[in-house]
C-alpha cells in the first residue's frame, strides 16, 4: 500500500509540473510572437526567405529568428540581414515585447517605419540601414531605453 501512495505521489507531482508549465513541451509556442512573426511575412512581397517561415517547423526555428534561452519561446533577435526582401513593416512588430535586436539592413523595405517599434523597450540594437524607409524618426524612440547601437541610414521624407 506504501508503494502504491508513493507511485500516486510521484505521479501527482509530475502531472502537476506538467500542467502548469506547458513552456516545456516543444509543440507549445507564444502565440502573440508566432502571430507577429506571420504578419511581419504578410508584408513582404518579395521573399527568397520567409516563405519558409510555415507550421512546419516553429517559429523558434525560423531562419533569422532568435529566441531566449531564459523566456523560452520569446523572440529576442530578427536579423535578416541582407536577404533580398521586399515590402513593408507592419505595425505588428511591436508585439514581440522581449525583442533586443532587428536587424534589417541591405533589404528593401519602404514606408514609414512603424511607430510600434520604438515601443519595444527592450529593444537594444535596431539597424535598418539601406532600405528605403520614408518619414522622420518618431520621438517616441526614447522610449527605447535600453538601445546601445542605432543605425537607421537615411529616411526618405
Amino acid at each position: 500500500m506504501k508503494a502504491c501512495a508513493s507511485f500516486f505521489l510521484v505521479y501527482t507531482v509530475v502531472l502537476s509540473i506538467h500542467l502548469l508549465c506547458p513552456v516545456i513541451d516543444g509543440n507549445m509556442q507564444n502565440e502573440t510572437d508566432r502571430l507577429a512573426l506571420i504578419a511581419f511575412k504578410d508584408g513582404i512581397t518579395q521573399d527568397p526567405l520567409v516563405s519558409s517561415w510555415n507550421n512546419s517547423l516553429q517559429f523558434w526555428r525560423w531562419s533569422g529568428v532568435y529566441c531566449s534561452r531564459e523566456h523560452v519561446h520569446r523572440v529576442t533577435g530578427l536579423i535578416l540581414f541582407s536577404y533580398g526582401l521586399v515590402g513593408s513593416l507592419p505595425p505588428h512588430i511591436g508585439n514581440l515585447t522581449f525583442l533586443r535586436t532587428l536587424v534589417l539592413q541591405k533589404n528593401s523595405f519602404h514606408g514609414k517605419v512603424a511607430t510600434e517599434i520604438y515601443g519595444l523597450f527592450r529593444l537594444r540594437v535596431l539597424v535598418l540601414i539601406n532600405n528605403s524607409f520614408e518619414g522622420k524618426v518618431p520621438t517616441s524612440l526614447t522610449y527605447c531605453s535600453e538601445l546601445e547601437e542605432l543605425m537607421l541610414g537615411y529616411l526618405i521624407h
